[in-house]
């Protein structure tokens, strides 16, 4: 190169930049937000990687569609534990000799699965109100079979509770 050229400048045994020699070039990952919309770019590149493995059309077809399933597993898993727009996905896409290998995975941050546990427990300990109260109607239902009127009262806000029992006396 002259020393007005615009070309990159590389000394004798450099690298170019970006470029290192302990990473092995037939192996790859790709990271992607956990949603749906992001499940062509898996398919995109799951059909790149096997393109450049040899695959036939049909057995790429095959990849893709196996690919796409487990990235939408993996986004409800996510979206079950921490709610929707949550977590990564990560696809490791490895060439050997005889086979092109992806690994799919899902993750959520520390932050996410704690904030997933409060809402749990939020919606555990609702859910476990909502027994009580259920339960609580019962006895009180069941109690009224064995007299001939009755009412109650349950007032939340203090723990109160008001029965009125009436059995009819037969003459």
């Amino acid at each position: 190169m002259t020393a007005g050229s615009l070309g990159p400048r590389l000394s004798l045994g450099a690298a170019p930049l970006g470029y290192s020699p302990d990473v092995n070039p037939t192996a790859s990952e790709l990271r992607l937000p956990a949603e749906r919309r992001y499940v062509l770019v898996a398919k995109r590149a799951a059909a790149g990687f096997a393109a450049v493995a040899g695959l036939d059309v049909e057995a790429l077809d095959d990849l893709v569609i196996a690919v796409a399933q487990a990235c939408e597993n993996a986004i409800s898993l996510t979206e079950r534990v921490a709610g929707p727009g949550n977590g990564q996905i990560r696809l490791a896409f490895t060439i050997a000799d005889s086979a092109l290998e992806v690994r799919v995975r899902s993750s959520l941050s520390r932050a996410e699965l704690e904030a997933a546990a409060e809402r749990h427990a939020v919606a555990a300990q609702a859910a476990r109100e909502a027994q009580a109260l259920e339960a609580q109607e019962m006895a009180m239902q069941l109690m009224g079979l064995f007299v001939d009127d009755f009412g109650y009262r349950m007032d939340e806000r203090t723990g109160g509770l008001r029965v009125r029992l009436t059995k009819y006396l037969v003459r």
